[in-house]
């Protein structure tokens, strides 16, 4: 009996190192748990019901008032249908070696009813000097510059069909700048959702 309850005792004994390993994960998984419950957040969603994008708490966030003045910070929390952010004021200020280095110079605690948001911008896409017809506006504009340039200079015809075709291509490039969307208007096409975590 004696010699069974060591073997016993060491088995368990064995096993501490496991039991200690799983303790943590199980903490850790419950803690996760928990924060993240603590955390309410807004969501842009298009009217079909997709999500765009979310945002929690720690994220950078930039909006328009419904004032039209624009907001950028960082979340803070999202809590009671309210939006609670940081915003630093960085500026550029002298250092000792006679440079200038980006310099915190003031801390604001502000808070917006999820309601006030209007607008959201969209993130910046890859070509985006292409899809909002820049491209075609600094081609079209300057090849008839340089046409009627080099007429001029070399004293030969200004042909009408290059120049018309030139200004075609940049007018084309304005349309697509204008109607370009850069941001995601709340409204008709775009909600914000509040989606409540918390008890």
């Amino acid at each position: 009996m004696r010699l069974n309850s060591i073997d016993c005792y060491l088995q368990w004994i064995k096993l501490i190192p496991m039991r200690k390993t799983l303790l943590l994960f199980l903490y850790i998984a419950f803690s996760f748990c928990g924060y993240t419950q603590q955390s309410d957040f807004i969501s842009l969603k298009k009217k079909n019901g997709r999500t765009v994008k979310s945002y929690f708490k720690g994220v950078p966030f930039e909006f328009v008032h419904s004032n039209g003045s624009a907001v950028s910070g960082i979340i803070d929390r999202v809590y009671n249908d309210t939006v609670f952010m940081i915003l630093y004021d960085v500026r550029m200020s002298p250092t000792f070696w006679g440079t200038r280095a980006p310099d915190t110079i003031a801390k604001y605690d502000l808070r917006f009813h999820y309601k006030e948001i209007a607008a959201i911008p969209k993130p910046a896409k890859g070509f985006e000097f292409v899809r909002n017809g820049t491209l075609f506006m600094i081609g079209g504009g300057g090849y008839a510059f340089l046409h009627t340039f080099n007429g001029l200079i070399q004293k030969k015809e200004i042909s009408p069909p290059v120049i018309a075709i030139s200004g075609g291509v940049a007018l084309l490039g304005f349309g697509m700048k204008k109607l370009r969307k850069y941001y995601y208007f709340i409204g008709k096409r775009h909600t914000i959702e509040y989606v409540k975590m918390t008890s």
